[in-house]
């Protein structure tokens, strides 16, 4: 069921069930509609109407979509505050496939040799980022001649770009406190 706001159309509903004589459903206490196996929908468009059923059906999907994001942000936030390694990892990731030995080279490289990981520390934050299902190991395999069969090449998922990038907001608030509280100055810009 779709509302289209920019034409002011809404799809109206008539709900009608063969052993409730016709009857429409109405939503229980949370909102939701308790639907039967032989209910029948008929959908007919119609020209700046809201019929009250619809009002209900339309309010338990914005309920769901809610709770829903809801839940994702706090399955986010689960996460944080990640380790430096495992942001690195993260952050290193961000910008394509990579195998361990070049998220060490990255990490090193991003940060001027001021974070070093060992590979004890990198391929046991891999472990557990995968498992997390903050990155995934990745199918695709660079040409024979460029590729070593040993490597396991990783990549960021989406649910690992999301905490990523909640980790980096957190981070910057912090920042942004230190600032108020006059630790360090900003940064004078160029």
């Amino acid at each position: 069921m779709r509302y289209n706001a920019s034409r002011k159309r809404t799809v109206e509903c008539s709900w009608r069930s063969t052993n409730y004589g016709g009857r429409p459903y109405k939503p229980n206490k949370s909102g939701y509609f308790r639907l039967a196996g032989n209910l029948q929908i008929n959908y007919n468009v119609s020209q700046y109407s809201l019929p009250s059923l619809d009002r209900y059906v339309r309010a338990a999907i914005d309920l769901h979509s809610e709770v829903k994001s809801v839940a994702k942000k706090r399955e986010t936030e689960s996460f944080l505050p990640l380790t430096p390694a495992m942001f690195h990892i993260l952050l290193a990731l961000a910008d394509g496939e990579k195998h361990g030995y070049a998220i060490l080279k990255e990490v090193a490289r991003r940060t001027e040799d001021k974070v070093r990981l060992s590979a004890g520390t990198l391929y046991g934050n891999l472990s557990r980022l995968e498992s997390a299902g903050l990155i995934a190991e990745s199918n695709r395999r660079p040409e024979v001649v460029l590729d070593d069969e040993r490597r396991r090449y990783y990549l960021l998922t989406q649910f690992g770009r999301e905490v990523a990038v909640a980790e980096a907001e957190r981070m910057e608030e912090a920042l942004g406190q230190a600032r108020a509280k006059k630790l360090f100055r900003k940064p004078k810009l160029a």
